[in-house]
């Protein structure tokens, strides 16, 4: 953790998605909170530009602090430009998943949020690079912060509908989770860590991760870090119903082993994770090669990222400086 260099000049650009957020309540908590004398400029996303190239001209432009306002989208774009610089990113969460900010305790009330924003402390977490190569031999990099996935995660998100999440929030993904389930073991996939030999196998689902925690707190990768310079992973190989009860109760166990670890004293015994059911396997290392027998869609923290062959998830460690 260290201190954010403040002076009496500081710039501090707004990154804010007007359709997530309510701009009149953003103003005034930044107006309430901003350091004496700071510079606070405001920068709109678009359909054309959701956040990337906002932040890139606010570094070009000497920001001491760039606040992304919005969902997991604005977030991961403003990440991106904002990787491998000095200038810090605070994020006042907006959006159905707000998966980052909760990974790092981020207040998910919008004023508790910009006063966090401000607070003057950050630290460094790793950020995680994908390079996908597309079925017409198109290859794209990009990244992410807190998971990426194929199967039946990517096929949630590719199905579900934006006006849906805007009128229910996290509900909306139920009816697309329910399509998403079926098809078994459908997933042909080589899977390669580090150096290690790949492993062809069949699989249901498989999410790649630098965080813990799914929305509500729920660990599916338990032993993910964001600053541990790792990649964690699961696959997930499930059937029928009697699998997905497996793997739910897993999560469910380690879900309260984590609540009880966190009312222990620190000198205090923590609970062991729940025992590994045989429809789930963690891997873990540096870097984590997919590559498919068919395309099979993709996302990148919340965002449809097209239909791939292949991808490959590499952990680029300390390269985001993020107030938490």
């Amino acid at each position: 953790m260290s201190r954010v260099n403040v002076a009496s000049s500081s710039r501090v650009t707004v990154v804010f998605n007007p359709v997530k957020v309510h701009l009149g309540r953003l103003r005034r908590a930044v107006e309430r909170y901003a350091w004496e004398g700071a510079d606070i400029e405001w920068a709109e996303t678009t359909a054309e530009g959701p956040g990337f190239s906002q932040a890139v001209r606010a570094l070009e432009h000497g920001a001491d602090l760039i606040i992304a306002a919005g969902g997991d989208g604005t977030v991961r774009m403003v990440a991106l430009a904002v990787s491998g610089s000095k200038t810090p990113m605070a994020i006042v969460p907006a959006g159905t998943g707000n998966m980052l900010a909760r990974n790092l305790g981020v207040p998910l009330v919008l004023e508790a949020a910009v006063r966090r924003a401000f607070s003057r402390t950050d630290r460094l977490i790793d950020l995680c690079r994908a390079e996908m190569v597309y079925p017409d031999g198109r290859t794209e990099h990009s990244g992410f912060a807190v998971m990426a996935g194929v199967g039946a995660d990517a096929g949630m998100i590719h199905r579900t509908r934006d006006g849906l999440k805007a009128a229910v929030g996290p509900l909306a993904y139920v009816p697309a989770v329910l399509q998403s389930l079926g098809g078994g073991n459908s997933v042909d996939v080589s899977i390669t860590v580090d150096g290690d030999p790949s492993v062809t196998t069949s699989l249901h689902t498989c999410i790649v991760g630098n965080c813990s925690d799914l929305v509500g707190g729920i660990p599916l990768l338990p032993d993910a870090l964001p600053d541990d310079g790792v990649l964690d992973a699961v696959v997930l190989r499930a059937e029928d119903v009697a699998d997905w009860a497996g793997i739910g109760g897993k999560i469910a166990l380690d879900t309260v082993r984590d609540g009880i670890n966190a009312l222990l004293p620190g000198e205090a015994q923590p609970r062991p994770p729940a025992s590994l059911p045989p429809t789930m396997e963690y891997l873990a290392g540096r870097r984590i090669t997919l590559e498919f027998s068919e395309p099979e869609q993709l996302e990148l923290d919340g965002d449809a990222a097209g239909t791939v062959s292949a991808v490959s998830f590499s952990v680029m460690p300390g390269t985001l400086r993020v107030v938490s």
